[in-house]
C-alpha cells in the first residue's frame, strides 16, 4: 500500500510512503518517477496521485489520469479504488458504472475500505453483478470495521429495511448515530429521519432538529429542507428561520424546496408576500418535475411557461 506524508527527517520536503513485506519506506518524488518510468504499478499509482493532487509536482490532471489508467491496467488495486471514487464523485468519466463496479469488486478483495464500500453498492443495486443484499452487507461490514462511515451508513440502511440481514430498526438507528458522530453527513440526515418519525427510536423532534441542523450546517441540502419542514410544523414563530432553510435548499437545487419557497412567497410565510418571486420559484419547481407547483401557479393567476 502507498501513503503520502512528511518524513520526520525532512522539515520542508514530503515523501511517498510505501508499505511492503519488508516494512515501510519513504521515497522522494524523483524516486517515484523512476519507479513509474519502469512501469512499476505502485510507482505509476503514486505518481498519478502526485499529478492529480499536486503533490510535489505541478498539478496536471491529464497526466494524472493517464498514469492512473496505466496503474489500473497493471492491476494496482488501490489505483482501481481511487479511479472508482473519482468516477463516483463525477470527476472522472473514463469508465462507465459497470466497469467501475468491476474494479471495485476486484479491489475489495485486497481489503481496501473504499473499494469494499463501492463493491457493496454494486451488489446492493445489482450493477454489473446479480443483486445480492447479503453480499452487500458483508462488504459494508468489512469497510465499516475499518472506519468507513459511509459503509456503516449503508449497512444501517440494510438493517433498517431488512435487506440481506434481519430487520432491526433500533440497530440501524444506533449505527446511523455512530456514523453521524464520526462526521458522516448522510448519517446525520438519516438519524434525523429516525428521530422525527420514530424509526428505531422514540419520536423526538428536538433530537431530529439537532441532527438535521448538524447536517444542514455542513451543506446537506436535504437536511436543510427537512429542517425547514420540521421548524414550520413544530413552531409557527420560527417561520422566518424555516423559510431561510427552504431557500438554502432550493438554491442547492432541491425541487421540493423550490416549491416550498414559492409557497412561502405566495402566502407570506416567513417572508413578505411577493407574487413575482412566488411565480419564479414555482416555475422552477415545475420545470424540475413537481406537478403540484403548476396548481399553485394557477392559484396566483399564472401558468407554467
Amino acid at each position: 500500500m502507498i501513503g503520502y506524508g512528511i518524513p520526520e527527517s525532512m522539515a520542508d520536503e514530503r515523501g511517498f510512503v510505501f508499505h511492503g513485506p519488508d516494512g515501510q519506506v519513504e521515497l522522494s518524488i524523483d524516486e517515484v518517477k523512476g519507479l513509474a518510468d519502469r512501469n512499476d504499478p505502485d510507482g505509476l499509482y503514486a505518481l498519478a496521485m502526485a499529478y492529480l493532487f499536486g503533490w510535489d509536482v505541478e498539478q496536471n490532471e491529464d497526466v494524472g489520469y493517464d498514469l492512473l489508467e496505466k496503474a489500473v491496467a497493471a492491476g494496482q488495486t488501490e489505483a482501481m479504488a481511487l479511479m472508482v471514487r473519482l468516477f463516483m464523485q463525477g470527476d472522472y468519466c473514463g469508465i462507465d458504472s459497470e466497469k467501475a463496479a468491476g474494479y471495485a469488486i476486484e479491489a475489495a478483495r485486497g481489503g481496501i475500505p473504499d473499494a469494499q464500500l463501492y463493491a457493496g453498492l454494486a451488489y446492493m443495486d445489482g450493477v454489473s453483478v446479480s443483486q445480492d443484499y447479503a453480499e452487500a452487507a458483508r462488504l459494508f461490514r468489512m469497510a465499516a470495521n475499518q472506519g468507513n462511515q459511509e459503509a456503516r451508513t449503508s449497512l444501517a440502511y440494510l438493517f433498517q429495511e431488512g435487506l440481506g440481514v434481519a430487520k432491526d430498526e433500533r440497530k440501524a438507528y444506533r449505527m446511523y448515530c455512530t456514523a453521524a458522530k464520526a462526521g458522516n453527513v448522510n448519517a446525520m440526515f438519516q438519524a434525523g429521519i429516525c428521530c422525527e418519525f420514530g424509526n428505531g427510536t422514540p419520536v423526538d423532534p428536538h433530537e431530529a432538529e439537532r441532527w438535521y441542523r448538524m447536517g444542514a450546517e455542513q451543506g446537506d441540502a436535504f437536511a436543510m429542507e427537512r429542517l425547514g419542514y420540521l421548524l414550520s410544523e413544530s413552531d409557527p414563530t420560527r417561520a422566518e428561520e424555516s423559510f431561510e432553510w427552504f431557500l438554502k435548499a432550493a438554491m442547492e437545487g432541491v425541487p421540493t424546496a423550490m416549491q416550498m419557497v414559492g409557497y412561502c412567497y405566495m402566502k407570506g410565510i416567513g417572508t413578505p408576500r411577493d407574487d413575482e418571486e412566488a411565480r419564479k420559484w414555482l416555475r422552477m419547481a415545475g420545470d424540475n418535475g413537481i406537478e403540484e407547483a403548476a396548481e399553485m401557479l394557477a392559484s396566483i393567476g399564472s401558468v407554467l411557461g
